[in-house]
């Protein structure tokens, strides 16, 4: 049985780790900056992308942008949010709005709290607002697509592990396009993978029942037979 109040506690509860975990790490990193906010190990894969810039790349790297921006990623999400609902698996429903949007809250704290300056604005192939740590599409994107493959992956168990793959390749190619792009460093990148990966991690194994309704596992049926591991309600 999903305990409604025991997830929100754990959800809120990693969300404040992760932010603290992540702005400690992002102020460390500020300590092995030069004064336009990068490394020595991101200026020169910056400069490896920006030497290989083409006009096919470049339209390849703004499309996959888009696929990690909210733009893309609220219809997709509501859509999906939809199906659970009018199916009533609102457990499922639920994991998939955290897994999003605990990602999109937690770096959104995150950046103007570390404040990291963003790479030259000359090598910037489009414009975007706020500050570089961590990466919004780096984090969001992993994070949701990882949510989503885990919600078919209960649904339809066989298509778990493909989802989980394509999930990573989608990040890893979203990310690299912001790199490409010159609006992040390969560091803000990083971090949001991570931050990304932790988040999800972190919900998936809240020790409230929901861990069993999305390993899509059943428990041993109660007195009355009713099933503690259903996710309606």
């Amino acid at each position: 049985m999903v305990r409604p109040a025991r997830v929100i506690v754990w959800v809120l509860l990693s969300a404040v780790l992760l932010i603290g975990c992540a702005t400690a790490i992002g102020k460390l990193l500020g300590l092995a900056e030069n004064p336009d906010g990068s490394t020595g190990i991101d200026r020169a894969i910056t400069s490896w992308f920006v030497a290989r810039r083409a006009s096919w790349l470049t339209t390849a790297a703004r499309s996959l942008s888009f696929v990690g921006s909210q733009r893309f990623l609220i219809p997709i999400v509501a859509l999906a949010v939809v199906v659970l609902v009018v199916r009533a698996r609102l457990a499922l429903a639920c994991f998939l709005v955290a897994g999003w949007g605990g990602a999109l809250a937690i770096y959104s704290v995150i950046k103007p709290l570390v404040d990291r300056p963003r790479p030259p604005r000359q090598i910037w192939l489009t414009d975007v607002p706020g500050s570089a740590f961590p990466s919004g599409h780096a984090t969001q994107s992993l994070a949701t697509f990882a949510a989503l493959a885990i919600v078919l992956g209960v649904l339809v168990p066989r298509m778990r592990g493909p989802g989980l793959a394509l999930a990573a390749a989608l990040a890893l190619a979203i990310g690299l396009s912001r790199i490409y792009l010159g609006v992040h460093w390969a560091t803000d990148v990083c971090a949001g993978w991570l931050i990304g990966a932790a988040w999800v991690t972190l919900v998936t194994r809240c020790p409230a029942g929901w861990d069993v309704v999305l390993r899509g596992e059943r428990s041993r049926a109660a007195p009355d037979g009713m099933n503690l591991a259903s996710d309606r309600g």
